[in-house]
């Protein structure tokens, strides 16, 4: 399992204090930047590297390395505007290193998807509750999944929290081309969630 301890445990000292204090009056260090940037982020690179990849131990492994490659980026004294967007481009760029073959953007296969739904259902209590949740997220599933492969990505990375020209360095698309996958994108999740609360 992918565990925060695993990475700082590797290239940081244990004695690291996490980003966000600001009670202190020295400025932070280069291991407390790193273990602070980990806190934060690992969990969206994680994520977005799993959709790339569908492989958790993948995922782990290019998310490990991303954090290393900004350890020495860092240790570099180069400067960091946007450690969520530079960590993301290079998620990116790992994952397209690591399927040279498969270029495209992969969704979670069918298992992955009823995993999730799984543990989303270990904290419901109410069955009637549940079943409803599972209905709207089959919908929703089945919405996202009629989104075009552009669409689906731009959202993901909007949803991840990418500004547009963000995602449009990332992509290597223009902004009015990301602007328009999220706005077409939201329109047709609008529209079939809309479909089916009025069936």
């Amino acid at each position: 399992m992918f565990e925060p301890d695993n990475l700082a445990s590797r290239v940081l000292p244990q004695h690291a204090v996490a980003m966000g204090r600001e009670d202190r009056a020295a400025p932070m260090t280069l291991n407390e930047k790193v273990i602070a940037h980990f806190e934060q982020l690992r969990l969206p690179v994680f994520r977005f590297l799993l959709r790339k990849t569908r492989n958790t131990g993948r995922a782990e492994e290019l998310t490990q390395e991303a954090f290393l490659r900004l350890c020495r980026h860092l240790q570099e004294g180069r400067t960091l505007d946007n450690p969520k967007a530079w960590l993301l481009t290079v998620a990116n760029n790992l994952a397209i290193d690591s399927m040279r073959s498969d270029s495209n953007l992969s969704d979670l296969d069918e298992h992955t998807w009823k995993e999730i739904e799984e543990s989303r259902a270990g904290t419901q209590v109410d069955p009637e509750r549940l079943l409803l949740q599972d209905e709207r997220l089959d919908r929703l599933h089945i919405a996202v999944l009629n989104l075009t492969a552009l669409q689906r990505e731009c959202l993901h990375l909007r949803a991840e929290g990418l500004r547009y020209r963000e995602i449009a360095d990332l992509m290597k698309i223009s902004i009015s081309t990301v602007a328009d996958a999220v706005r077409r994108a939201a329109v047709k999740l609008a529209r079939e969630v809309d479909t089916e609360a009025s069936s």
